[in-house]
């Protein structure tokens, strides 16, 4: 009989496994994780803009800083090749920082009509779709060729009011398609259903902003709906006050009204008087 040998302890606690299969500890590596693109959070890029007109701004400050030293102290001096530097440096901060302003007070104005307008333009469209297929269902149900003729063409129509709830211009204050009647001096209830139905029923024309409603069936023709959409034309981006100097302006009427008032003659005691010494004087 041969020497028995003894088996080492890793190898019977870990009994037909082998050293490096796959369930070995150290083979194992973590899957690595990689930036999604795509999905950007609007709150870091509005902070990030922020950021980037406080930068302009501080850029611009140490800028007008340094050059108003220069200027004032004798004993600072600066080459002219690079005041020059200096000074284009300026101007081209400035410049940057002018167009970042207007493009956020465009975007505010934007997001602010959008969201002041969304709620009608969402309803109005709901009730656009729901007249088309109202004539569609119509239109296949019927024989008659005149007939077929005049639910066409309000067909047609009825289409124009959806793109106008859809490519009414963004930047404009929307114009209902289909207002409700006013309560003061409304006509009778028969008188008011009959202009309701002419006005603003389902493909009866032209509507809520005409010259608008025009446009977007020519934009329909021409394929341009989604310029008109994003259109500009005549739309007037409200500036931004400076608070300082509406604050400078309050405090300036303030004290006009005030001298107006200490300027303004007191009556005198002596009409008082009189007055009231004549009051029963016809009887006396």
């Amino acid at each position: 009989m041969g020497p028995i040998h003894k088996r080492k302890h890793a190898e019977v606690a870990g009994g037909s496994a082998r050293v490096g299969g796959p369930h070995d500890a150290r083979k194992f590596k973590k899957p690595r994780t990689y930036p999604r693109k795509g999905n950007s959070n609007p709150a870091t890029e509005n902070a990030a803009k922020v950021d980037s007109t406080s930068v302009l701004k501080n850029r611009i400050r140490d800028l007008k800083r340094l050059l108003s030293h220069i200027d004032n102290d004798a004993d600072s001096k600066m080459p002219a090749n690079i005041r020059i530097d200096r000074e284009r440096e300026l101007e081209t901060c400035e410049h940057e920082l002018a167009e970042k302003l207007i493009q956020q007070r465009e975007t505010n104005f934007r997001n602010k009509i959008i969201s002041k307008y969304h709620h009608i333009r969402f309803f109005e469209r709901q009730r656009a779709t729901r007249n088309i297929k109202r004539l569609q269902k119509q239109l296949a149900a019927l024989d008659d060729e005149s007939e077929k003729t005049r639910l066409q063409q309000m067909l047609q129509n009825a289409e124009v009011d959806l793109n106008y709830t859809i490519y009414y211009p963004l930047l404009k204050s929307y114009v209902s398609l289909f207002p409700k009647p006013k309560k003061d001096g409304s006509p009778s209830t028969e008188d008011a259903s009959t202009v309701k139905e002419e006005t603003s029923g389902p493909g009866t024309g032209p509507k809520g902003n005409i010259e608008m409603w025009k446009a977007v069936e020519k934009a329909m023709e021409d394929g341009t709906l989604e310029a008109l959409r994003n259109s500009r034309e005549g739309v007037t981006i409200p500036t931004k006050k400076d608070p300082k100097r509406e604050k400078a302006e309050k405090q300036k009427q303030k004290q006009n009204q005030g001298k107006a008032q200490t300027s303004a003659p007191a009556p005198a005691n002596g009409v008082n008087s009189e007055d009231e010494d004549s009051d029963g004087g016809f009887f006396e």
